[in-house]
């Protein structure tokens, strides 16, 4: 009895010591500065916001970050992730405030399109209804995401897809920023990887093989059985259809070894954005796997840098009034 409670306490101290490295250690922004967190900015969907940790400016510039998942997962802390902590907090302390919302993921055969788009949609809206009582400048908002977060700021940012909240009014972003985000489904659906995988999922026993098949939860139905239907899914939400000169500026950023979300993707999206003359940045990132695994050190300062200053550079400087040194 005496040594099991040991082991317990053992466990729990451990386990806390790593909350705190993880939090404290690599500087979560959650520690940091005002948090207003899981405001309901829908039925049953939240929100955090993260203040300025130094005031800045007149008005709040506000970035909206969309965190990853596969579409089947994923949170809005993930803010407090070390991929981008450095960065949003170094945006925190120049006057910006992020906004992170959860969204409508898939569940068993039933798609999260487009409520996970609309969602978002809608938490932009919330952004706008409440810009008073957060001191927020809707003159400088920019939407930033991860994996499928980007490609769902991807669909929001472009032009002609923002059509699926009934409520959404255009909003002109001071840019978007994709990390690894797929930008053509297709290529996604039909990579090798997925083959791979699918011939894995096959030879399992089936009660695990539905569990681990995500491919008709994200379609709401089997692609197999139904390929008509699963390519008009497919063109429908990729953003690669609807690029428009009205596009904001883009960075992308990739790592050259990624096995979810290939470097292609991004790519074709820069070769796009080139021919429409569109102002863009990529940074490709060398023996780099989707999540940034294998990344080393000075890479992820880069990316932290790379992040930063590319939203600080996209500021409309009309607006700012510095009210410090």
């Amino acid at each position: 009895m005496k040594k099991g409670f040991i082991l317990i306490t053992g466990l729990l101290v451990a386990f806390v010591s790593w909350l705190a490295y993880f939090f404290i250690a690599n500087e979560a922004p959650i520690i940091k500065g005002k948090l207003d967190y899981n405001i309901e900015y829908k039925e049953g969907l939240f929100l955090d916001v993260y203040q300025p940790t130094t005031v800045v400016y007149e008005k709040t510039p506000v970035v909206i970050y969309v965190h990853g998942g596969a579409w089947i997962g994923g949170s809005k802390m993930t803010v407090n992730n070390n991929r981008f902590n450095k960065a949003f907090n170094t945006l925190r302390e120049q006057g910006y405030a992020i906004v992170s919302p959860d969204y409508t993921v898939a569940d068993e055969f039933k798609s999260p399109f487009p409520a996970c788009i609309t969602d978002v949609e809608d938490a932009i809206a919330w952004i706008k209804l409440n810009a008073e009582t957060y001191n927020f400048d809707l003159d400088n908002l920019g939407i930033f995401g991860e994996s499928a977060g980007g490609h769902i700021a991807m669909m929001i940012a472009f032009p002609d897809t923002a059509y699926y909240a009934l409520d959404y009014q255009d909003t002109p972003f001071n840019y978007v920023i994709d990390v690894y985000g797929p930008t053509d489904l297709e290529g996604i659906y039909k990579s090798e990887l997925a083959d791979s995988l699918d011939k894995i999922v096959q030879e399992l026993p089936a009660p695990i093989a539905s569990n681990l098949n995500i491919a008709p939860r994200i379609f709401g139905f089997d692609p197999k059985t139904d390929t008509i239907r699963a390519q008009g899914v497919m063109r429908t939400y990729s953003p690669i259809h609807f690029l428009g000169r009205k596009i904001p500026p883009v960075l992308i950023i990739h790592g050259n070894e990624d096995q979810v979300v290939p470097l292609s993707q991004s790519l074709l999206l820069k070769k796009h954005l080139d021919s429409l003359n569109i102002p863009s940045e990529m940074h490709i990132l060398d023996k780099v796997n989707h999540g940034f695994i294998g990344a080393n050190e000075p890479q992820m300062a880069e990316v932290q840098t790379w992040i930063s200053d590319f939203i600080l550079s996209h500021y409309k400087e009309n607006k700012r009034t510095k009210t410090k040194g």
